[in-house]
């Protein structure tokens, strides 16, 4: 019963993620003229103590370029930016700030790359000089960009990794020290660079050990004590109460070391404080409390049957 179960789950999943899948809208060919933003959900208390829900916020667009959100992260004055697998990016202010603002563009890639550099899986930013680094999936490739966007190196990762086509750089992080640790999707090794990886250099490598049973890391990023707070997603059994067919969590640990073991523990299991939903991005902003503001955001898998869904949590690490 568990394999029927586990195969009921792909099968589901694979509905939802397949090109061209009949169950998306018919939508507009080009960038949205327009989108919008609803709060779904208020302010709740969580299981944990140190941890509150904000809300949580649905964004809609008529454009076949919106949606399939898979990394994000924050900028400074209350903005974000978050990126899809198919290349575009949304540039958004926090949607519990006035007026808030989105509008989306193409990810700038180098020439003749256009086809090639689109499934943007992960994404992490230096905040000294405003660069960030996207991690593509089945091309097995960071991309740096500058602070306006710009294409700025690219590093092919066949010689480091032996990736089957189907993953990829599926959470990266540069920590405040300079390195840099990846995630590859459903896999146990990950990589750590000792600085920035376009520029060069092989990778060291360490054990990751999922908290759960099942949950593979999506995004992740440092939180201001160091560690590192883990965005993790698993394909649950479909029924009339789990739907979309995903599970998450969010799991902290301290980061990897080359040659050790990356072992984070379960901080929140969200499922029952957000909707269940495909969530892959997400983004922290310290407060001046010492409290530390935490969004994450869903992939809708470009289906009209998902959502494209922003939740605020509140995390309290000192408690």
């Amino acid at each position: 019963m568990r394999t029927i179960g586990r195969l009921t789950a792909a099968l589901a999943v694979a509905l939802l993620c397949a090109p061209g899948t009949w169950l998306r809208s018919a939508a507009e060919p080009t960038l949205p003229r327009e989108i919008s933003v609803a709060r779904i959900i208020g302010g709740a208390p969580t299981p944990s103590a140190q941890w509150e829900l904000a809300g949580v916020w649905q964004y809609r667009a008529q454009s076949a370029h919106f949606g399939g959100f898979s990394a994000m992260f924050a900028l400074e004055q209350g903005r974000f930016i978050a990126f899809t697998d198919r290349g575009y990016r949304m540039t958004f202010t926090a949607p519990d700030l006035p007026a808030p603002k989105m509008v989306m563009s193409r990810q700038a890639v180098p020439p003749g790359q256009e086809y090639i550099l689109t499934d943007i899986e992960s994404a992490t930013r230096d905040p000294a000089t405003g660069s960030y680094w996207l991690g593509y999936e089945q091309v097995h490739t960071i991309q740096r960009s500058t602070i306006a966007g710009r294409s700025d190196g690219v590093r092919d990762l066949h010689d480091a990794v032996r990736w089957p086509d189907n993953s990829g750089v599926e959470a990266m992080v540069r920590l405040a020290d300079g390195r840099f640790v990846i995630v590859p999707e459903g896999r146990r090794e990950g990589l750590i660079f000792s600085a920035d990886p376009v520029g060069g250099g092989a990778p060291a490598t360490f054990d990751f050990r999922s908290p759960a049973k099942g949950y593979v890391a999506t995004d992740m990023s440092e939180l201001p004590d160091g560690r590192l707070l883990v965005l993790m997603r698993k394909l649950a059994r479909p029924s009339r109460t789990v739907w979309p067919p995903f599970s998450a969590l969010l799991a902290i640990g301290e980061p990897p070391q080359a040659g050790g073991e990356f072992a984070p523990a379960i901080a929140l299991q969200l499922d029952r404080v957000i909707p269940r939903e495909n969530y892959e991005g997400l983004a922290l902003r310290p407060r001046g409390d010492g409290r530390v503001d935490v969004w994450v955001m869903s992939d809708d898998n470009l289906s009209i049957i998902q959502r494209s869904l922003l939740a605020k949590l509140v995390f309290d690490p000192q408690l």
